[in-house]
């Protein structure tokens, strides 16, 4: 019997199958658990890398050592990912020495260098945020979406279209627009204006970098069908496994620090509550 029911571990074993740890969240290093993981195995990772800002979790380590590390991370994922298989990774730009050093940028050749294909590079802009002093004030970040195969992906376009800019005009499809790839998510979502989770956003956590639930939303349900296997490495306050149980996928998430993992078992148990979700609404899918 598969336990199915939101939970958290120390550590995974070797050779074990991946339906083992659906709905999962692992409290351990996130590259020497991924190393654990099952090849061909997981539909969509969604996640957010450090942006190297000076938070807790980013000191001790110089910038080479940084990249060299994550392109272990994305040697893994390439591996976990099944063949039509995404990955969708949000970073921003970070300040080092004076300038700035567009993520988004280092992170594509990396990822180009281990033969992934970039479906798109998505903005997400958003307001608030630090209000710079010796340089313009940042109010976007990159969501570059990757893919394994350009001919064999999972693109769910009518599960993620909006309404049309001008309702009246007879050329537009009656399920709505394709969101293009800048996001800005407005209240009447004719645009992607998502903005930040900040101190008064009702989903709030102590995390100091939370993913916006809605911005998770359109790319899992964009990205993977009901039963898929999501996993977001570097977890955090466990937007990606929330937002995932809510539409009926089975979420992987791992994390370093405990706090966080309580933090996201926490959000995902009262979401079950909530929504009257139950284990029985999540089905495995037989490959």
């Amino acid at each position: 019997m598969i336990n199915q029911k939101p939970r958290i571990v120390k550590r995974i074993k070797k050779n074990f199958k991946i339906n083992e740890i659906y709905n999962t969240i692992i409290n351990s290093d996130a590259l020497e658990t991924m190393k654990k993981i099952p090849s061909n195995s997981v539909n969509l990772i969604l996640t957010s890398p450090s942006y190297e800002v000076g938070k807790e979790y980013e000191k001790g380590h110089s910038f080479e050592e940084y990249l060299n590390f994550h392109e272990k991370i994305i040697i893994e994922a390439k591996r976990i990912l099944k063949d039509n298989g995404a990955i969708y990774w949000n970073v921003a730009q970070t300040p080092k020495n004076g300038e700035i050093i567009p993520l988004g940028a280092v992170f594509y050749n990396i990822f180009k260098k281990h033969d992934f294909h970039l479906k798109n590079w998505i903005i997400w802009r958003f307001d608030g945020g630090l209000n710079c002093k010796k340089r313009l004030s940042g109010r976007y970040e990159n969501v570059l979406w990757f893919v394994k195969d350009t001919n064999n992906f999972i693109f769910n376009v009518d599960d993620v279209r909006i309404a049309p800019k001008w309702k009246n005009d007879k050329r537009n499809n009656p399920k709505g627009k394709n969101p293009t790839d800048f996001w800005e998510f407005s209240e009447n979502n004719c645009i992607w204006e998502i903005n930040r989770v900040v101190n008064v956003s009702k989903e709030k956590t102590k995390h100091p970098c939370q993913f916006p639930e809605k911005l998770v939303e359109r790319v899992i349900k964009g990205s993977s069908n009901e039963g898929d296997v999501v996993l977001d490495m570097f977890n955090g306050s466990g937007t990606t496994c929330k937002v995932a149980y809510e539409l009926k996928r089975n979420f992987i998430g791992i994390d370093k620090e405990m706090k966080y993992c309580k933090i996201a078992l926490d959000r995902v148990k009262k979401s079950v509550n909530h929504n009257g979700l139950s284990n029985n609404n999540h089905r495995q899918k037989k490959d």
